[in-house]
Parts: structure tokens; sequence; C-alpha cells
């Protein structure tokens, strides 16, 4: 497959309730876990789509090209489906708005092992029995059953996921193509608890 021009797509959507404020927008490393993200997707990418749910205002200021919902309130699945809606490249990089710990070599890994298993739709980190599913690549062909998943209020992501036969890619394979530290990198932040954690990497 042709793998020269892929789409960047950032979930930040979300309410954040557990963290009591905007997560996307919190310090990390001189900026923002948004930006961190950004950042890293950039130098793989052609294009960065942010999916931004009640945020879009926000984060169209802040320069941002964003997408709103066509099923707003119904969470990431939402999200996903209005970027790739947006997305004028087959391939995706997704990634939610919390794990800033992510390297571009891992987007540049992830890549590299979709041009190896073209066969699949939907390419996530599965490590230590935990599924990364917005971590991942995406192609636009899931949008059929995605938006099927949608209209019958089936919003689970891992459900939805099962459906669509990904593959999984271990330790082992993030390794073989230059992704070290993994299940560090895919660290998420949902609390005040865990974003204190994420700013120790800092120091």
């Amino acid at each position: 497959m042709s793998t020269t021009e892929w789409t960047g797509i950032i979930l930040a959507g979300g309410q954040s309730r557990r963290m009591g404020s905007n997560k996307a927008l919190l310090p990390v490393k001189g900026s923002t876990l948004l930006s961190q993200i950004a950042s890293s997707m950039i130098p793989e990418v052609a294009r960065i789509i942010v999916a931004g749910g009640s945020h879009v205002t926000t984060y169209t200021e802040l320069g941002y090209e964003c997408v709103q919902d066509q099923y707003p309130g119904k969470g990431p699945l939402a999200g996903l489906h209005a970027a790739l809606q947006a997305s004028d490249t087959n391939w995706n990089l997704v990634c939610a708005c919390d794990m800033p710990l992510l390297k571009p070599s891992f987007f540049a890994g992830m890549k590299q092992l979709a041009e190896s298993s073209d066969q699949h739709a939907v390419i996530v980190p599965r490590i230590a029995g935990r599924v990364h599913p917005l971590a991942g690549v995406y192609h636009k062909r899931v949008l059929t059953e995605l938006t099927q998943c949608l209209d019958q209020d089936r919003l689970r992501v891992t459900g939805w996921l099962e459906e669509m036969n990904p593959l999984y890619i271990d330790v082992q394979d993030l390794e073989s193509v230059g992704v070290h530290d993994a299940l560090e990198q895919l660290s998420n932040v949902n609390t005040p608890e865990e974003y204190q954690s994420i700013r120790n990497h800092e120091s």
C-alpha cells in the first residue's frame, strides 16, 4: 500500500470529569498535553485534525484544525468518526490527547508495522493484557461499521474494535521497529494523580 501521505487524528473532545479541567490543555514539558501529542505526530503526517467535541472553539483559537462531532455526546467513537470523515487520506494515525509521553518513534513505528500488514483496517497495541485502542492506525474503510455503531448507540470502543478484527501489536513488534519503553509511552492522564506522575518525567 502507499503510505506516502498520512493524516494525524487527535481525539480531544472528552469532558475530563476525573481531572476536573480540560486535560488537553494541562501544562507539560513547556507546552500542553495536546501540543505535545501534535509535536510527536507532525514528522509522520501531512495534516493533523483535532476532534474537539465541545472544545472546538477553544482549540481553533489556538490554531488547530478542528472538526465537530456529527454525533454529539457519543464519546470517542464520535470524535473518531468526525475526524475520519474529514481526513483525505486512507491511512490515519490516531491518538487520544492524554498520552504526552508518546514519542515520534512510536508513530513512525506504527506506520512501518501498517506497511507490512495492510490487510487489517485497524492496528493497535496490546501490552500486558491491555488494549490501547486510542493509539493506533485506522483506515478510512472502518467508517461504515463505525457509523452503524453510532446509529445504534453501541458506543463501547473496545466492543467496536473487536468487530473490526484488528491487528494487535505487542512489545516485541514495537521494539522491532525501534519503539522502546512502549508501556511507559502509552501512559495516559485521567486523574490529578496520573498527571502528577507524568509531570515527574519532566525532571
